[in-house]
């Protein structure tokens, strides 16, 4: 009987580590590797304005809202180039525009629709190949359910293009039920810099989303 019982609690604690070993390979290989990861390269260029100058920045969009993101709707690739590869081969290359949908919370410059999501389209995103995100260097991809302060350029069809180094930014510190934007420090310096907005001259468009 002895030898029995012992039996048993040998065969027990043989399946126990068993299933401790098949345990840590399944989440091993369950648990994704950091190799795995997408990356994201930071995009520069030269530009019209001074983007550190939020003045500027504010003068030179179309529209400046509080918005919070409401879906991801795919990325679109624009401007092919051809490039050489390292083999001596070449290849098109594009620029990834991910377009989302965006529910408008409050205006700040412009007036745009509050009563339903409006489509905008963000210069970045995943590129063709599902290799990396571009962006531009200080930027940002929005994500679903966060709320930005958005920059948005109206183009000639209506459409709305968010596009820069600085093309939205996080609100933080929300506090209101009501406008949580407006307790943000974000919203405050943003509202002070359309009261003091430089206006770069460029050649504007009114977007289809205006409110009437």
């Amino acid at each position: 009987m002895k030898f029995q019982s012992k039996t048993k609690i040998g065969i027990f604690i043989g399946a126990v580590v068993i299933l401790l070993v098949i345990g840590v390979l399944f989440f091993c290989i369950a648990k994704p590797s950091t190799s795995d990861e997408i990356t994201t390269s930071y995009l520069r260029g030269t530009f019209s304005i001074d983007y550190s100058d939020l003045n500027a920045v504010v003068g030179d969009a179309d529209y400046v809202f509080v918005g919070t993101v409401a879906s991801e709707e795919g990325t679109v690739y624009k401007n092919a180039v051809t490039v050489e590869t390292d083999d001596g081969k070449t290849r098109e290359v594009s620029s990834p525009y991910t377009n989302y949908t965006v529910n408008v919370t409050k205006n700040i410059k412009g007036n745009l629709v509050t009563d339903t999501a409006i489509p905008i389209q963000k210069s970045g995103g995943l590129s063709e190949d599902g290799s990396q995100y571009f962006v531009y260097e200080g930027d940002e991809l929005p994500v679903v359910g966060n709320e930005y302060i958005f920059f948005a350029y109206a183009q000639p069809d209506g459409a709305l293009l968010i596009s820069g180094p600085v093309s939205n930014m996080s609100v933080s510190d929300n506090t209101s039920d009501i406008a949580p934007s407006s307790d943000s420090t974000e919203y405050s310096d943003i509202v002070d810099a359309y009261n003091n907005q430089v206006d770069s001259g460029r050649t504007r468009f009114t977007s289809s989303y205006e409110a009437k």
